[in-house]
């Protein structure tokens, strides 16, 4: 990015170019100034040459700056060649704060085009860095030279994305950060979201450990992520006051002053050597999470959002957007909005091992889970930035661990590890998530049993996208079932009509462009054309066809049925919104076979739901 003081000043060069060449000069407005009352001229020649007798005399029409090391005299006559300038003129700066200097004169030149105008040349070292007054024989000129650069300004910058609560290589992944940013002249740590949901030790205590590991750590922004509203409003307004970094969202709005949520900030400018680096952020919209952790908030479109911050092109040296919207929309950002200086983006766990040049527009994403860190350089010379080294680092290849970070997580862990590593069933099948968009499995199936058991439900659904892992063969952990649910879902029982369950099918597959939901009690089969399309759909609850004007008892997690993915149960009944949690739902089905069947065995897709082309 440019500043409009750099912008201004180069502009102000170019036309002096232009004064030089054509002989116009803008006289220098002093109709203020105490020393030149009446016709503007100059008081007496006092001259800079150390008792050195005046020359003949010449007023001054004009002075201009042409940097922090010279400039520009209009004199009211031609000036004589080899006539010192020390006995013409005298030069004096008051900084801002008070300070006078009084600069050596140490060249000038007059110009072959017009011999009134003479550039002057001085040092005091020069004006780099500094802010004031220059006055030359009475005339007064401002300058702001606080931004000028001598050398280009190196930034690095290190970011994650969607860690999803995985915090075991916090220890490599501080000292990666820590060694690269000594060696770095100034650096950021920026996150692009989703910090929490995906880890048991992290999410039972609604976030607290990984804001306190993300503060050791030295983080200094974290884009709003969709799944930051998961634990609920109370414990959002928490985290985020535990935060030492800014919690950022431009498209973002708190529509009800009642909700614990305050208005975030759209944007944070951080003042790196006299370089201002602007870090803007951007929201899902609307985030995936359960529609009561965004009661009483808007979520506005993107690129309208961006185009509303526009000035901040000309308030800072560095632009970044730090964003969770998913890649594709990142495209479309950078497509639309061009003042940018890079796109670091989320939600999508993309791992972009090549930044994508999109309009102009570096945009890269780091992947999720901690398993890699991004990293780049952002160089600015005072009026471009250059975007250079952008790699991933595999943090599966660092050895070095900052031990301090390393202990915290160490004893996160074994606060939690008694109850996570209780063993509380046995699974010789596995029960797997995998092809769960094309077919039931037998994590789904599971799941969806003990939805229904839990609540003696005649129907239970979930959605795809809440099954976080799978559960390998052997050994079930408390710690896998809240891996492989770690939202604290509830379970939302409903009396529903069989004609509206057909709707709920269909938007699942529509949506999902395959099988979205997993079920229990309900068996389905979905007709496609050619290009897989959904056409139609049988549904059957104990091998009978679903009566459309009958009306069953459906159990499904609270996500869904507050509207969660777009799922409508408006029509629906609401028995009880919030029936247990579904992983106590999931740990006292797995009792009960454990009891009567000696294991948590599921055949890997059971004919539960299956997918037809139709001719």
């Amino acid at each position: 990015m440019k500043s409009s003081v750099r912008m201004n000043r180069k502009v102000s060069a170019v036309a002096l170019a232009g004064v030089l060449t054509t002989g116009a000069f803008a006289p220098v407005s002093m109709a203020d100034s105490p020393q030149n009352k009446g016709n503007g001229q100059a008081n007496a020649q006092q001259g800079n040459g150390n008792g050195a007798p005046h020359g003949p005399e010449r007023d001054i029409e004009g002075v201009e700056l042409v940097d922090s090391e010279s400039f520009v005299i209009d004199f009211d006559k031609t000036y004589p060649a080899g006539l010192n300038i020390k006995r013409m003129i005298d030069v004096e700066v008051e900084l801002d704060d008070g300070t006078v200097l009084e600069p050596e004169l140490t060249d000038y030149e007059v110009s072959s085009d017009d011999r009134s105008h003479v550039t002057v040349e001085h040092e005091n070292d020069s004006l780099d860095g500094l802010a004031g007054t220059v006055t030359v024989n009475g005339y007064e000129i401002e300058f702001d030279y606080s931004g000028e650069l001598d050398e280009p300004v190196e930034l690095d910058i290190f970011h994650t994305n969607d860690i999803h609560s995985k915090i075991d290589n916090f220890g490599l992944i501080s000292a990666f950060i820590n060694e690269k940013g000594e060696e770095a002249d100034h650096h950021l740590y920026l996150d692009a979201g989703d910090i929490f949901s995906g880890n048991a030790v992290v999410d039972l205590q609604d976030g607290e450990p990984i804001v306190a590991l993300l503060n050791e750590m030295g983080l200094d922004a974290m884009a709003i992520g969709n799944h930051e509203f998961d634990y609920g409003q109370e414990a959002f307004a928490a985290r985020e006051e535990q935060a030492d970094f800014d919690w950022l969202s431009a498209n973002t709005e708190v529509v009800d002053s009642e909700i614990p949520i305050e208005q975030p900030k759209p944007y944070e400018t951080y003042e790196i050597d006299g370089l201002d680096v602007g870090v803007f952020s951007l929201t899902q919209a609307p985030p995936a999470t359960s529609p009561s952790g965004i009661v009483g908030l808007e979520f506005h479109d993107y690129v309208e959002t961006a185009e509303q911050y526009a000035y901040l092109e000309d308030e800072t040296d560095v632009l970044i957007a730090l964003t969770h919207i998913g890649l594709g929309s990142d495209r479309h950002l950078a497509e639309n909005v061009e003042f940018f200086d890079v796109i670091i983006g989320g939600h999508t766990h993309n791992r972009l091992y090549e930044e994508e040049m999109v309009n102009g527009t570096p945009v890269v994403q780091a992947g999720s889970d901690g398993l890699y860190v991004g990293h780049f350089n952002l160089q600015f010379d005072g009026e471009e930035v250059t975007f250079n080294d952008y790699y991933l680092q595999d943090v599966d290849e660092l050895t070095e661990v900052n031990q301090d970070v390393q202990d915290m997580v160490d004893a996160y862990n074994d606060e939690a590890e008694e109850l996570l590593e209780e063993v509380v069933g046995v699974t010789n099948t596995g029960l797997s998530r995998d092809n769960r968009y094309e077919r039931d499995t037998s994590l789904g199936n599971f799941i969806t049993d003990a939805m229904a058991d839990a609540l003696n439900a005649d129907i239970a659904i979930t959605n795809n996208g809440g099954i976080r892992a799978s559960i390998d063969e052997g050994d079930i952990t408390a710690g896998d079932i809240y891996t492989v649910e770690p939202f604290g879902n509830e379970l939302s029982e409903m009396e529903i009509a069989g004609e509206d369950l057909y709707d709920i099918i269909e938007h699942s597959f529509e949506r999902n462009d395959g099988i979205g939901l997993q079920t229990s009690g309900m068996t389905y089969t979905v007709y496609v054309d050619e290009d897989g399309n959904y056409v139609d759909a049988d549904l059957y609850v104990d091998g009978e066809p679903i009566d459309e004007s009958e009306t069953y008892t459906l159990v499904t997690n609270n996500y869904m049925a507050e509207g969660g993915s777009d799922y409508d149960f408006s029509s629906a009944e609401i028995i009880q919104m919030e029936g247990g949690y579904i992983t106590n739902a999931m740990f006292q089905f797995m009792d009960y076979l454990m009891e009567t069947e000696g294991a948590v065995d599921y055949e890997d897709g059971e004919g539960r739901i299956t997918i037809e082309e139709v001719e």
